[in-house]
Formats: C-alpha cells, sequence, structure tokens
C-alpha cells in the first residue's frame, strides 16, 4: 500500500508509471476552470442542464447531464481540451477566461510565474491576434 500527500496523486494511466504523476501538484487547475466555467454560466443565466443542453451541438450531439455538469463545476471531474473549447464557444468566454485564476482559487506558489505581468489576462483577444498577426508578417521579411 503506497502512502501519497493529500492532493497528490500517484495513480497512472495508460501503463504510465505513478511517479511522475506524484510530484505534480493536483487540482489547481482543475478548481480554477470549475468556478470559471460556474461563473460563466451563471452570468448567462443558464441552469447546469441548460448549458449540458446547448453545448450539445458542439459535442456531435451529446448533451451532457445535469449531474455531469455539477461534477464538472465541483472539480470532481477533470474537463478535456475539447470539452473546455466546446465550453468557451457556447458561453461566449476565451478560453483564457475559463483558465485565468480567480479569487476564489488561491494560486499557488508552484504556478504563480505562470500568472506574473505581463501575461494573457491583461491582453484582450483582439489584442492577442494582433501580436501574433504582426510577429507573422515580421518573420515573413
Amino acid at each position: 500500500m503506497s502512502h501519497t500527500k493529500p492532493g497528490r496523486s500517484t495513480s497512472g494511466r495508460s501503463g504510465r508509471s505513478g511517479r511522475a504523476a506524484s510530484i505534480v501538484p493536483d487540482g489547481f487547475m482543475s478548481r480554477t476552470v470549475a468556478a470559471n466555467l460556474r461563473g460563466a454560466r451563471r452570468r448567462r443565466g443558464w441552469s447546469q442542464a441548460e448549458l449540458g443542453q446547448r453545448v450539445a451541438p458542439r459535442l456531435d450531439g451529446l448533451a451532457l447531464t445535469q449531474a455531469q455538469l455539477s461534477a464538472l463545476e465541483l472539480g470532481r471531474t477533470h474537463l478535456t481540451t475539447d470539452l473546455l473549447v466546446a465550453f468557451a464557444i457556447t458561453l461566449g468566454v476565451s478560453l483564457v477566461d475559463l483558465v485565468s485564476p480567480t479569487p476564489e482559487v488561491v494560486v499557488p506558489t508552484w504556478a504563480s510565474a505562470a500568472f506574473a505581468a505581463p501575461s494573457l489576462i491583461a491582453v484582450s483577444d483582439g489584442e492577442l491576434i494582433a501580436e501574433v498577426s504582426r510577429r507573422l508578417r515580421i518573420g515573413r521579411r
């Protein structure tokens, strides 16, 4: 029987060793995305069941149940990248909005550098697109 510290995962998938998973802090981004997803849904005035139905066209017609949405919003179920994109489009928010720190979730020391200024949080989608376009034009010269 192995012992792990709370908040650490040692389970691996696809035959991978649990060693790498055990050194990665668990939960910060899941809690952040969960809080942002819940907030974006509430700002729209949608129930969990309604969001589950509205996201279905982006999931090949697969509607999510209220229970599945609840698990996602509580951080009990991890979102795939595909689901994250589908939710962002359905809710009319950017991916940055869904992954940016929120006052509800404390940013751990190990992650604070990723959100230090200047960061994507302070850049609008339009500014980001303009900067990428500018850099692509410079690269073609």
